[in-house]
């Protein structure tokens, strides 16, 4: 895909994603926090009325009721809680589709497999949509009724499906596969559960029905596993800005142990009105979760390069976060690295240049004097940012880069 192209989906639809994330997560968010907290009904005269709430904002006072509706009491307006999750997902999709589908080696390591790049775009969409036939039938069988055994199971395959992805993409790509699988999960929830039951019941009580809360249960319980998911889905979609984390060799460990510490914080701030320690338990859980996280980045790959200045060298390519762009096998955001040095290189005049050790340095120190064709003068000046030893260290790591 043209780069100009890439650069306006990457704009226009990754505010729009953001956007529509927070309105769809905050409306999980808040509908969670008013089921928990619903005070039961003391006047038994109302059976319709499930649980009252009063919330303080904006000068006044909401006083929210939860009750079961009758076929000839139907509120207007009804208002209906769908598009921030569709439109989430679309939007997300389309600049998956444009950033890495279209060109499946950015998807790709490498230095971990020799897959083309159709194969690998088709991988990741095997995942995304045949992790939500899994994840549903697991969820539509009996163990629907064993909730633990359920989550153990999902974890697992969330755990599997993280060191299947993490066996041939790189870390980046591995995080916004799982990412994308599970928000997957959360809109089809939405789509095929959540909506659909409540249209269910709506369409019976317009044709007289009594209200059946069977409908309501089953919406419900997917909406309350897509609360569980918000927080390690933000995380995974803001995991670009994070390459210290998914560019180790222990990144299956560190993703799987993100997503749970996070679930945990989530059920602990559900407990805030019921437990009295949920906070001091929250800083166990980030305070484990963070030495256990640390142990796995402490942690030294299976194989040393021979080179110490190769292996300093890829540490400062983290450290300064080069790989939010330059991702191993990319080229959607930045040029691509590997089989860099020695190349000739098109500039945006139309010239062309050797990328030799000065090319390299110039290209580091002084990004916007020899833009690469096709690509935006946006790298930042890293002059002052790196000593000279960190300088030949990075530019050795980016020597000993090759194409597979």
């Amino acid at each position: 895909m043209d780069s100009s192209w890439t650069e306006w989906i990457n704009v226009v639809f990754r505010f729009a994603h953001v956007v529509a994330g927070i309105m769809w997560i905050g409306n999980s968010l808040l509908f969670t926090w008013m089921e928990l907290n619903l005070i039961k009904p003391r006047d038994e005269k109302d059976p319709d009325l499930l649980g009252t709430l009063d919330m303080l904002h904006g000068g006044g006072v909401f006083h929210l009721e939860k009750r079961l509706m009758r076929a000839d009491a139907i509120p207007s307006p009804l208002h209906w809680f769908k598009w921030q999750s569709y439109t989430t997902w679309i939007t997300g999709f389309v600049l998956l589709g444009a950033l890495f589908l279209s060109n499946g080696n950015s998807l790709l390591d490498p230095a971990k497999s020799d897959l083309g790049p159709g194969t690998a775009a088709a991988l990741s969409l095997a995942g995304i949509f045949g992790g939500w036939l899994v994840y549903d039938a697991l969820w539509r069988s009996p163990l629907r009724k064993h909730p633990v055994a359920g989550l153990a199971i999902s974890l697992g395959f969330i755990a599997a499906a993280a060191a299947a992805y993490g066996s041939i993409f790189n870390g980046r790509a591995l995080f916004l596969q799982i990412g994308a699988m599970m928000g997957t999960c959360m809109s089809a929830n939405v789509f095929f559960h959540i909506i659909t039951n409540q249209h269910r019941f709506m369409r019976a009580l317009r044709a007289g029905q009594a209200h059946d809360p069977e409908y309501g249960k089953r919406a419900k319980a997917r909406s309350l596993h897509n609360h569980y998911m918000t927080f390690p889905v933000v995380f995974l979609m803001l995991s670009a800005h994070f390459p210290r984390l998914y560019s180790t060799p222990w990144n299956v460990p560190v993703l799987l142990t993100v997503i749970a510490a996070l679930m945990a914080v989530k059920h602990l701030m559900n407990t805030r009105y019921h437990f009295r320690g949920w906070l001091a338990s929250i800083f166990a859980v980030v305070t484990a979760a963070s030495l256990l996280i640390a142990f796995f980045l402490q942690r030294s790959p299976a194989s040393t390069p021979p080179d110490p200045g190769v292996a300093t060298g890829k540490k400062v390519f983290e450290t300064m976060a080069c790989a939010t762009c330059h991702m191993q096998g990319g080229g959607a955001i930045a040029p691509a690295l590997e089989g860099l040095h020695g190349s000739t290189v098109e500039l945006a005049d139309g010239s062309t240049v050797v990328a030799d050790d000065a090319y390299l340095r110039r290209s580091i120190l002084e990004p916007q004097a020899e833009v690469v064709k096709g690509y935006a003068p946006a790298m930042p000046s890293y002059a002052g940012r790196m000593s000279d030893q960190e300088m030949n260290d990075l530019l050795a790591w980016l020597k000993s880069l090759r194409k597979p």
